[in-house]
């Protein structure tokens, strides 16, 4: 049982890292008023419910690529 919980401590550490960039990277966006991002988001009276819809979209995203770039980076013995 020690190999698997070293596998999903492994995979929960790198969604958690990928979580935070797509985070940060979103954060940058909206910031930067890119595309006009920060006006849609925050133009209507929604603004909560939107931005929790892309930061959902962001996590699932960049949570599951740096999940998936760990396992192939993996050493093979």
């Amino acid at each position: 049982m020690g190999e698997d919980r070293r596998l999903l401590i492994f995979l929960g550490r790198n969604c958690a890292l990928g979580i935070a960039a797509g985070w940060l990277l979103l954060a940058a966006l909206i910031h930067g008023n890119v595309g006009g991002l920060g006006d849609l988001l925050f133009g209507n009276g929604l603004e909560l419910t939107g931005l929790l819809l892309v930061a959902a979209g962001f996590a699932v995203t960049f949570g599951s690529l740096a999940m998936a770039t760990a396992v192939f980076l993996l050493p093979r013995d």
